[in-house]
């Protein structure tokens, strides 16, 4: 499936069609470069270098004396990002959604029960695990 065949068919980018479109544009782009570990250390040191990003960022608004832009933050860091959340997801076989959601709930029990009914939480964990469930 062509790269715009993917969008076309996910008009609205869901994350199941994010993680096919950055997957498809790694098998035709990336995948002849680095594989495995190898594009594990390379995830480790870009997601490094966007971290660096970051904090000069922060580092430059807590001393107040610049106005920065948000500019790289907005168009690199984030979108970086999102790009090597999914090449980690495709080496490891993680479907994103699945681990988001799953993480997001996980983090609501953990950290936010006191801000949620018992009910709802319980009602989301259920609906999360159903929607993932595997039948074979």
């Amino acid at each position: 499936m062509s790269l715009k065949d993917i969008l076309k068919e996910n008009p609205n980018l869901t994350v199941e069609g994010f993680q096919r479109f950055q997957e498809e544009y790694d098998r035709r782009f990336v995948a002849e470069k680095f594989t495995g570990l190898k594009k594990v250390i390379h995830t480790y040191a870009h997601v490094g270098k966007l971290l660096g990003r970051l904090a000069g960022y922060v580092e430059i608004v807590e001393e107040g004396n610049h106005h920065p832009s948000p500019d790289e933050i907005r168009e690199k860091v984030i979108p970086d990002l999102l790009v090597y959340s999914v090449w980690l997801a495709s080496e490891f076989k993680v479907n994103v959604e699945e681990a988001y959601l799953k993480r997001i709930v996980d983090n609501i029990r953990r950290l936010h029960s006191d801000k949620i009914a018992p009910e709802e939480l319980k009602e989301l964990e259920d609906y999360v695990n159903e929607r993932f469930q595997k039948t074979d």
